[in-house]
């Protein structure tokens, strides 16, 4: 079988086991606890180790054998799954789910650079740009239905059973790059070192400080991954759970309906960008907010309460996509090429640190205020628009 297609059906079901996961286990957990605070919280932590493995997932894909990283990527996996169903009758709920998650998200992390470099040694020309896309087709897919399906199949098999069946397919996707034959896939002389990272990052930090501009753009990111983006991934599950009384298929057919949004945008950015070109992100920060307004409204009105979560649900994850692909376009603008993938990697780090805090801090407030959900998402449209003001202000003075 050809190498190319030997890791996109590796990746397919590598990555479904990943995503049913990190949708089931805290959907698992606040059905157990009934916990919004605490669901929040869960997520939040489980955030970290992805951003550990960002940092040094391009660097083990430069440094070690890739279809070997792969496989063993997989297999340990495989193992977290297995001893979580063994253990999950015994062993305390929280600290399992936490550490389970954690697991997944840094594997995540370590998984997709690795993927990536290994596209330049099977490809070339306009294959290799094919290729690039084919790799993200199936992310965002998997992205898509993992949700959906997880939560299907933990109505059906109960969490240990999903945690079993994930376990197979990262086994499976472990013996499918068992068996791959990558040309030259040898791994560099140079070796991974905290002190080699420390002087990236270092390097990075230093040219941010004199950046303004720069430093403006990773404010407003990091606003929106601090006020806007939580406010719909806590909030949702919270609402359709707890507040609606809906099944996990309903939420996984909402997530899956959101994620769709969020192809949309990508799609959209690829012409509306083009097209018509805008300078400033304030546009769609606005909308962001109005949107998370304008379903805290709209849950005021019983009839309106799912439609409105699908529908503006899917809009706002249509514009944040938006905003990605510009925050993005912008970095690669101000930033100089030869700064380029480290200043990237640092912003991009920066700004996702608040969107724990952010998970972290509207999970206690739909908590506190269970009886009023529709209050919050209003509240963080009103006080988003005001940071926006605020970083507008301190940019014009």
């Amino acid at each position: 079988m050809n190498t190319f297609v030997l890791i996109v059906l590796g990746q397919i079901v590598s990555l479904f086991g990943n995503a049913a996961l990190r949708f089931a286990l805290p959907l698992y957990l606040l059905r157990q606890t009934g916990s919004a605070a605490l669901y929040g919280g869960i997520t939040a932590l489980a955030m970290l180790p992805a951003l550990a493995g960002m940092l040094t997932g391009g660097a083990l894909a430069d440094r070690c054998r890739k279809a070997r990283l792969m496989a063993l990527l997989d297999l340990v996996t495989a193992g977290i799954a297995a001893a979580a169903a063994a253990g999950l009758p015994h062993l305390p709920l929280l600290p399992l789910v936490l550490t389970v998650l954690g697991s997944l998200y840094a594997i995540q992390g370590l998984y997709q650079p690795v993927v990536r470099a290994c596209l330049p040694l099977l490809l070339n020309g306009t294959q290799l740009l094919r290729g690039n896309a084919v790799i993200q087709l199936v992310d965002t897919v998997d992205e898509l239905l993992g949700p959906l399906l997880g939560a299907v199949l933990l109505e059906h098999l109960g969490i240990r059973g999903l945690l079993v069946l994930c376990g197979c397919c990262f086994a499976l996707s472990a013996g499918m790059e068992l068996c791959l034959r990558i040309p030259q896939d040898v791994p560099q002389d140079t070796k991974l070192s905290v002190r080699s990272l420390w002087a990236d990052l270092r390097e990075s930090a230093q040219f941010l400080t004199g950046q303004a501009a720069v430093l403006r753009l990773a404010a407003a990111m990091a606003a929106v991954n601090l006020l806007e983006v939580p406010a719909l991934t806590v909030g949702v599950p919270v609402l359709v759970v707890q507040t609606l009384q809906k099944s996990d298929a309903s939420l996984g057919l909402v997530q899956a309906v959101l994620s769709a949004g969020g192809i949309l945008g990508g799609v959209l950015a690829g012409t509306v960008f083009v097209r018509h070109p805008i300078r400033s992100g304030t546009p769609l920060l606005l909308a962001l907010s109005g949107v998370c307004a304008a379903l805290g409204l709209a849950l005021r009105v019983s009839v309106l309460q799912f439609g409105s979560i699908l529908v503006l649900g899917a809009v706002f994850m249509a514009v944040a996509a938006l905003f990605n692909v510009w925050f993005f376009a912008q970095l690669q603008v101000l930033v100089p090429q030869a700064q380029l993938g480290k200043t990237t990697a640092c912003c991009t780090v920066l700004a996702c640190l608040t969107q724990p805090i952010g998970q972290a801090a509207y999970g206690i407030a739909f908590q506190h205020w269970a009886a009023h959900p529709a209050d919050v998402l209003l509240a963080a449209g009103v006080l988003s628009v005001l940071v926006l003001w605020l970083l507008q202000t301190r940019r014009t003075a």
